[in-house]
């Protein structure tokens, strides 16, 4: 039982650890997406062309599905 309980507790390790990973991105003007300026605070190597990319609507902000997008493509470099 000893080592059901070691393995759980390394799982639960492992999982907080990969949640802590992620990075945060605030809408500081809680406009409900995301401006060039908020992911640069969470991203700083972001780039004007990044941005457009991840923009898929170009309507100049980031949504939470085009930033979860983004995220998994790897466009955003933790």
């Amino acid at each position: 039982m000893t080592s059901k309980a070691i393995t759980f507790a390394a799982l639960i390790g492992f999982a907080a650890s990969s949640a802590l990973a992620q990075t945060m991105v605030e809408d500081t003007d809680q406009s409900g997406g995301y401006s060039m300026e908020e992911l640069v605070a969470a991203y700083p190597d972001l780039t004007v062309e990044g941005f457009a990319e991840i923009d898929v609507d170009q309507n100049g902000e980031v949504s939470a599905d085009e930033l979860t997008a983004a995220q998994a493509a790897g466009l955003l470099a933790e």
